[in-house]
């Protein structure tokens, strides 16, 4: 078992959930997005109830292993989290100059073709 600890608090979760979350966060560099992930939770009254985290590239957040009893709760009753898919999240928008700028590269290569071609 682990602890997740946010700088709003303390989760805690099995390993594999944690695992799963680090793996997500870390492949999220390439992406200015949040987006909320379910996570199942140990209580401190024992019980498991799914919390929703927002997480996106930028999330900070610690991870300790657990001491002690963690009641009757076992790794296998935290589901590993469903993570949307990364692709769906990047979306790249040329900006509004780009076919100007593209115009632009042509020509300069095109200069350099014909200057070279003088040599």
């Amino acid at each position: 078992m682990k602890s997740i600890r946010f700088a709003s608090g303390a989760l805690i979760t099995s390993t594999a959930v944690v695992e799963a979350l680090i793996d997500y966060v870390s492949r999220m560099s390439t992406t200015d997005n949040s987006v909320p992930v379910e996570i199942p939770v140990l209580e401190p009254n024992g019980t498991i109830v799914v919390h929703t985290v927002l997480v996106s590239s930028t999330m900070h957040f610690d991870v300790v292993d657990v001491d002690g009893d963690s009641g009757s709760a076992d790794e296998a009753d935290f589901p590993e989290p469903k993570m949307p898919p990364l692709a769906a999240m990047v979306a790249v928008t040329p900006p509004a100059t780009a076919d100007d700028d593209a115009r632009n590269f042509d020509k300069a290569v095109a200069d350099i073709d014909h200057l070279l071609d003088q040599i």
